[in-house]
């Protein structure tokens, strides 16, 4: 890598990046790649750096949010991708400073940006990227919307389904296992805290004599004979109540005897409450372990306690009442399976219609620019083929319609149209893009464009037609081109000179703007083939850049800065 340190602000509009051939000038729309999840290796490193680093900032738009939030990222006005290339090959990817992995970069990049040249993955021509160019074109979003909310609802009604039909073979089984626990649970009469209660029971049973003799000694203490709490606590309440009559200060004593007094009895009513208690408690230990033996058994089985034992008892009900219901329930999707698919059906009808409509008219703009730019001869076409049988003489209805397009192309005449990603040279593939691009301008799709080889084997007079086709496209959008031709560089908004500068040891990639005088004289350069400009070349560049400013300015639009 021969770049030590590059900041661009590319700004609205149209922006070129010229210079000498092998200058670097693709070494800028490369690193653009890398941070839209292209593939990185340490070759990209520079010799002795630990890493390389690329940023860039882009203004947010709303299909960039939606990566977003799929990647798990806060979203923001703006959005700050940034990728590090360790030197031994390694990439940490971030996006709005969260870490983000390549993959996710990758799936930003339709949202941010289009790529056009030597790029061997255009994104645009993958998937259903040519549909969303014909859509966009023809305007179908609203369509396109009322359809996916359609067949969303219809795919909705078929899983359930699926998942009802393939149950309804073991739905005997399984209401056979539901009915077994359900009768199980309802045999054993749960009742949430029984068990504690039995324990209690069982441990007063086992200790009946014990307890007895412990209560019996209790009240004795407590009432009987001279000794007894009752008696001695009686009799020092009468003589502090006589004392009281005497000193009055006793009187606090003798009322907190009185309290002891009434303490004691109270005492001796619970204990008497205790023996009745024992004397009524049933002997039948065999019952009451027998019952802790059930609610063991089955909170063991079930692995719950019995107070969730009752409750999932309530769960199995529900669960096999629906179950029963099944049937039921499929007879009801039948009736709204018809409904929902004559829906999708109705608005797939009326999206392959406008398609239709804006494929040809998509097909005679392009077609109408070709031989503008350099492809006399050359045709383009766009098919619709069906999504495929959807059986009983229905076509089948696939995320985006009943078909999706796809774009075909022949570069002379007499040649079958094919692909036109397999068929388009590098160059011939730019140029294609540039033209679909010029008819939709205003419409929706990624807010930059980059073209790297949208000049090859373009002469002078194609070259002014193709400037004034980036330029038109960048009163929409931002447009980057890499460029040989003056004619072309001469219509942007804005000129970086890429250069290669030479040391004494290691050569390194410079980018600066070029700006009045300095911006005729690349012209002139380019004009002349790389030669020192001449008072002819530097006219020339003049009289260029004097005919590219009477052209239709470009309004504000925003942008990427990287």
């Amino acid at each position: 890598m021969l770049i030590e340190r590059v900041e661009l602000a590319f700004g609205p509009g149209f922006t070129v990046l010229t210079g000498e051939t092998g200058a670097g000038k693709s070494i800028i729309v490369t690193a653009l790649e890398l941070l839209l999840g292209g593939r990185g290796d340490a070759t990209l490193v520079r010799r002795e750096a630990k890493r390389a680093r690329l940023e860039a900032v882009f203004d947010a738009n709303a299909a960039a949010e939606g990566a977003l939030a799929a990647a798990g990222v806060d979203a923001g006005d703006e959005l700050i991708l940034r990728r590090d290339v360790a030197a031994d090959g390694r990439s940490r990817c971030w996006a709005n400073d969260q870490p983000v992995t390549v993959a996710a970069l990758a799936s930003l990049a339709g949202a941010l940006v289009e790529l056009h040249g030597q790029f061997s993955e255009l994104p645009a021509l993958k998937g259903r990227g040519q549909t969303d160019i014909l859509d966009d074109f023809g305007g179908l979003g609203a369509l396109r919307g009322a359809y996916a909310e359609a067949y969303e609802r219809w795919q909705a009604f078929l899983a359930e389904r699926r998942q009802l039909e393939q149950s309804r073979a073991e739905r005997g089984v399984i209401l056979d296992g539901l009915a077994f626990m359900i009768n199980e649970l309802e045999s054993a009469k749960l009742v949430p805290g029984e068990a504690e209660e039995l324990l209690e029971r069982r441990a007063r049973v086992r200790h009946a004599v014990r307890i007895a003799e412990d209560v019996e000694g209790a009240l004795a203490a407590l009432s009987e004979g001279e000794d007894a709490a009752a008696p001695r606590l009686a009799a020092a309440r009468k003589f502090v109540a006589d004392l009281a009559d005497v000193v009055p200060s006793a009187g606090g004593a003798a009322a907190r005897l009185e309290e002891l007094a009434g303490a004691v009895d109270e005492m001796g009513r619970e204990l008497a409450a205790l023996r009745r208690g024992a004397d009524d408690e049933p002997l039948d230990v065999e019952a009451i372990e027998a019952r802790l033996a059930t609610l063991e058994r089955l909170t063991r089985k079930y692995g719950k306690d019995v107070a969730a034992l009752v409750a999932h008892e309530g769960e199995l009900k529900r669960k096999k009442a629906e179950l029963e219901g099944a049937d039921d329930r499929l007879d009801e999707l039948a009736r709204a399976l018809a409904d929902a698919e004559a829906e999708a059906r109705a608005r797939a009808a009326e999206l392959s219609a406008a398609r239709r409509e804006a494929a040809a008219a998509l097909a005679g703009r392009v077609g109408e620019e070709l031989p503008a730019l350099g492809m006399e001869g050359a045709r383009f076409e766009v098919r619709l083929p069906a999504a495929g049988d959807g059986g009983d003489g229905k076509p089948a209805l696939g995320p985006a319609g009943a078909e999706e397009a796809a774009f075909d192309f022949a570069a002379n005449p007499g040649e079958p149209t094919r692909p036109l990603a397999r068929t388009a040279s590098g160059g011939e593939l730019s140029r294609v893009m540039l033209a679909i691009r010029a008819a939709s301008a205003d419409r929706a799709g990624a807010d930059t464009i980059v073209f790297d080889e949208v000049d090859t084997g373009v002469g002078g007079r194609v070259g002014h037609v193709v400037g004034s086709r980036l330029r038109a496209v960048g009163a929409a959008r931002q447009v980057v081109c890499v460029t040989h031709l003056a004619q072309i560089a001469a219509r942007a908004d804005r000129q970086y000179f890429v250069d290669k500068v030479l040391g004494p040891d290691r050569a390194r990639v410079d980018v600066a703007a070029v700006e009045g005088e300095a911006r005729v004289e690349e012209l002139a350069r380019m004009l002349g083939g790389g030669k020192p400009p001449t008072p002819t070349t530097l006219r020339h560049a003049a009289e260029l850049l004097d005919t590219a400013r009477r052209e239709t300015a470009v309004p504000p639009r925003k942008g990427a800065r990287l």
